[in-house]
């Protein structure tokens, strides 16, 4: 399994096996792993679960099939908190770089893992990984309007911010030169 590690964290990159058992049970997925099985709860609003499970039949399961050699650039990954063995959180990319070297990034956060710079941990590793790959020119964030721990999220990695989109808010990291 690809994974990233940080001080306190591991980003694992489930391939397509793994993504089909998550969608069918979190739970099975987390035990195949070895880890402690979570109940994630998210200060997102209940439209958020329903968004994730359409993204992952619509957009990753498809993706994936298409593209099994690139997997980590349209996967869910998990956030899974070293000490504890346990998912806190997912993050992941919209795919391989557009023709303009950009893609999107999201991410989530279990609400009790909040406000310990966690999240900012996450995306700073993912950032690093994937600026790796010399076609990627830039990250895209999109943000609520009112999340400003989110932003402050992508602030503390360099992302700047862009102005407002139907989302909310954009934000934009770009590849150091």
């Amino acid at each position: 399994m690809f994974q990233i590690s940080t001080p306190r964290l591991r980003l694992l990159a489930l391939n397509p096996e793994q993504v089909q058992i998550l969608v069918q049970s979190r739970e099975a997925l987390e035990r195949s792993l070895g880890l402690e099985p979570a109940t994630l709860e998210l200060s997102a609003d209940d439209s958020f679960w329903g968004e994730y499970e359409s993204a992952m039949q619509e957009f990753v399961l498809p993706m994936l099939a298409k593209y099994p050699e690139q997997y980590q650039w349209f996967t869910h990954w998990l956030i899974v908190h070293d000490q504890l063995n346990r998912t806190i959180g997912g993050i992941g990319v919209g795919g391989l770089p557009n023709p303009d070297g950009e893609t999107i990034l999201g991410y989530f956060m279990d609400r009790r893992f909040e406000g310990q710079g966690l999240t900012t941990e996450a995306v700073q590793a993912l950032c690093r990984w994937l600026f790796q790959h010399e076609t990627l020119q830039a990250l895209i964030a999109d943000t609520p309007a009112d999340h400003v721990a989110s932003q402050k999220i992508l602030q503390k990695n360099g992302f700047v911010f862009v102005g407002a989109v139907e989302e909310g808010v954009r934000w934009r990291l770009v590849r150091a030169t």
